[in-house]
């Protein structure tokens, strides 16, 4: 579980749009796969200071909590480098240093509903049984107002448990009437400086796409060829409900309740979309769809 220089420009963003203050959730700890110079770069995108990165660095106020801890910050220095909200951690055990105890697979206790402001999931609902009992969770877990932050593998990676749709998350967040949810994809096709670090395309997707008589699955996986991940900002509304399931696009009919139709609503907010300035002039669209759109690269 991290957090990597994709998770973190999202945050940055997404503070950048809407100040991330008040309860800060990260469910386990997160390693920060991000080099300083990298996390520099970022803060100054954002017009950010960056004293208190370079203060941490200076001390070497690193990670020594996390199993793969390495020369970086802990999740929550680097939480306080950019915003004032009040960290949390919850893990199944006291391993890394939770001070909330839950095992998701099971519903939270009552105490925790509506008590976050903000939740980040650096990949943990792929090492698990029952994801479908985290997202109740953590959406019962925020407050109107919320926001969580997901990052899952979206293809088969070594030591993944489970692999997500775009779909299944905007899907459960359509269909629980969300304020607002934004689904993108990013693709590593080339290797990084290790297994964690590396530089992807970005795509945004949506529900809708146009049918190809043609349609060649076997050349659809071939688009991949590398590593791709699906990154999730949802927020929560007024009139969000929590445990209703959806449906799969594709067994949508009359009995069933077309959560595709939310995707209107959510392009009318003013949340925006990540832009990146470097382009590729042939990007080939994850699995030959144009359910997924172009942002761009050196993500």
């Amino acid at each position: 579980m991290g957090i990597n220089k994709q998770t973190l420009e999202v945050l940055l963003n997404e503070n950048q749009h809407k100040n991330i203050t008040g309860t800060f959730l990260c469910t386990g700890r997160h390693t920060v796969n991000i080099d300083k110079f990298t996390i520099i770069n970022l803060f100054n995108k954002y017009h950010l200071p960056t004293e208190k990165v370079e203060f941490y660095y200076e001390k070497q106020c690193f990670d020594n909590i996390t199993r793969h801890c390495n020369s970086s910050l802990l999740d929550s220095d680097l939480l306080s480098s950019f915003c004032n909200a009040e960290y949390h951690c919850l893990d199944r055990s006291e391993y890394e240093g939770a001070n909330i105890i839950h095992d998701m697979n099971t519903p939270v206790p009552d105490s925790l509903h509506g008590k976050y402001d903000f939740i980040y999931n650096g990949s943990c609902m792929d090492n698990m049984f029952n994801p479908a009992s985290f997202i109740f969770n953590t959406s019962k877990m925020l407050k109107e107002g919320g926001r969580i932050l997901h990052i899952e593998c979206a293809t088969g990676v070594s030591g993944a448990y489970l692999m997500f749709s775009p779909e299944w998350f905007f899907s459960y967040y359509a269909i629980n009437n969300f304020k607002d949810c934004k689904v993108y994809v990013t693709v590593a096709r080339e290797k990084g400086t290790n297994r964690h670090i590396y530089d992807t395309d970005l795509y945004s997707w949506q529900p809708y796409f146009t049918r190809q008589l043609d349609y060649d699955d076997i050349e659809a996986c071939k688009s991949i060829n590398g590593l791709m991940h699906v990154i999730v900002l949802a927020e929560k509304g007024k009139e969000s409900t929590s445990s209703v399931a959806p449906i799969q696009m594709q067994y949508l009919d009359e009995s069933t309740t077309d959560w595709r139709k939310q995707y209107k609503k959510f392009q009318q907010s003013k949340r925006p979309l990540i832009r990146l300035l470097q382009k590729k002039e042939n990007s080939e669209l994850p699995f030959l769809t144009d359910h997924y759109s172009y942002l761009g690269s050196g993500f």
